[in-house]
């Protein structure tokens, strides 16, 4: 990819032995709230739709179609808030628990 490409990120950070990918489609209306504690310290991309974020604190956000997202905070719902169905793609960091010699 270079400069002058369109950013696509599809092409990005297929599943590895460091990083997997998880692809979440709403539907309008749909919401998720299990399960979403997997999704913190994720790169979030947003490719369609609209969807609004609640945190466990009570904050909630709107993002629209383009917008990528670091979630640092834990998530309690994720509701797609728009009339067209919600595309995300989150990179998460695999945990590599080391054996320790004793």
């Amino acid at each position: 990819m270079s400069c002058d490409d369109d950013f696509d990120p599809e092409q990005l950070a297929r599943d590895s032995a460091d990083f997997f990918r998880r692809v979440v489609e709403l539907e309008p209306g749909q919401e998720l709230s299990g399960g979403l504690g997997a999704w913190r310290d994720a790169i979030v991309f947003l490719t369609d739709g609209e969807v609004e974020l609640t945190c466990v604190d009570g904050g909630r956000r709107r993002f629209t179609g383009g917008a990528v997202l670091c979630l640092t905070l834990t998530i309690r719902l994720l509701r797609n808030s728009g009339a067209e169905p919600a595309r995300l793609i989150a990179i998460s960091r695999r945990v590599h628990l080391q054996k320790r010699s004793g």
